[in-house]
């Protein structure tokens, strides 16, 4: 089993692609080392492989980061299947989970992240959950963006460890962690592991 989010930027065009796309190779780089499994492509456009329980929290990080611009935002399509073929660039690759990946992106329409996987069942309730975690995400202004990002991000890291790294008090990321709803993410996150992770 393994998982597949495709992705695009919503907006891109307004802002100039140097802000937010060497950001998001970066982060690409960050989170996997296996040769081809993200590719950026057609600009604004992207596809990244990476195991199931990681999805939904690289997931949130990929928007909490887009959303440090508070020009631009994301839509993401998770798929969970199999891999039949792998290709030298993750987009050559295929299986049911980057069919269901795309899939589920090409639905996507009034909702920012959506997730499918060989259950509709156990789908259709998550993405009710993701519509609402999705709704709170969208709203996310660049401050609290940065914040849950780097919480996100780095799971061992204390609230004042981050606040230091950010030169900003304990009260403020706090008060930004709180906005964004950072606690019942985490819940949504770990909700998701335990429905999906186990294949």
């Amino acid at each position: 089993m393994t998982a597949v989010i495709t992705g695009d930027i919503i907006h891109s065009r307004k802002v100039a692609s140097e802000v937010w796309l060497p950001k998001l190779k970066t982060y690409f780089e960050s989170v996997t080392d296996q040769p081809g499994s993200w590719e950026i492509y057609r600009g604004d456009s992207f596809q990244l492989e990476l195991p199931v329980t990681e999805a939904l929290r690289i997931a949130f990080c990929i928007k909490a980061l887009v959303k440090t611009n508070n020009t631009i935002d994301v839509r993401m399509g998770i798929g969970i299947g199999d891999k039949g073929y792998t290709g030298t660039k993750v987009t050559e690759s295929s299986g049911t989970a980057f069919i269901r990946s795309g899939h589920r992106f090409e639905q996507l329409k009034d909702q920012t992240l959506a997730i499918e996987s060989a259950s509709e069942e156990v789908d259709a309730d998550f993405n009710l959950l993701l519509k609402l975690a999705g709704f709170i995400a969208d709203n996310w202004k660049p401050a609290t963006s940065e914040t849950i990002f780097h919480m996100l991000n780095k799971s061992d890291l204390l609230q004042k460890e981050l606040a230091q790294q950010l030169g900003k008090s304990n009260a403020t990321v706090n008060k930004a962690l709180k906005r964004g709803a950072y606690d019942e993410l985490l819940e949504v996150i770990h909700l998701f592991n335990k429905k999906y992770g186990h294949g």
